[in-house]
């Protein structure tokens, strides 16, 4: 694996791990002493998610400074900004029904 191909594997993993570890999330902030009462799994697990697609962002971009592959970047960057709205909104959603 060359140098190029690790630095846009760690971006796309950064971009996709909030879609494979919402449901977890939400399952345990829906589970036992959890609640949706106490909803500080879920808000944590948001910030965690925008933790992680600003980490992508920074990632496609720097992949594409040093490969000049811009088309890869571009849908990678595209993808973690959605993602990373996606995330800001229903942080916002959630913490405006506390």
């Amino acid at each position: 694996m060359t140098e190029l191909s690790s630095r846009f594997s760690t971006a796309w993993t950064l971009a996709l791990s909030p879609l494979l570890l919402f449901i977890p999330a939400f399952m345990l902030a829906g589970m036992g002493p959890c609640t949706f009462s106490h909803p500080s799994v879920i808000v944590a697990a948001f910030l965690l998610f925008i933790a992680l697609e600003v980490a992508a962002l920074r990632c496609f971009v720097r992949a594409a400074r040093s490969a000049g592959k811009g088309a890869v970047a571009m849908i990678g960057m595209a993808l973690a900004l959605l993602l990373l709205v996606l995330s800001a909104a229903l942080e916002y959603y959630i913490l405006m029904e506390l």
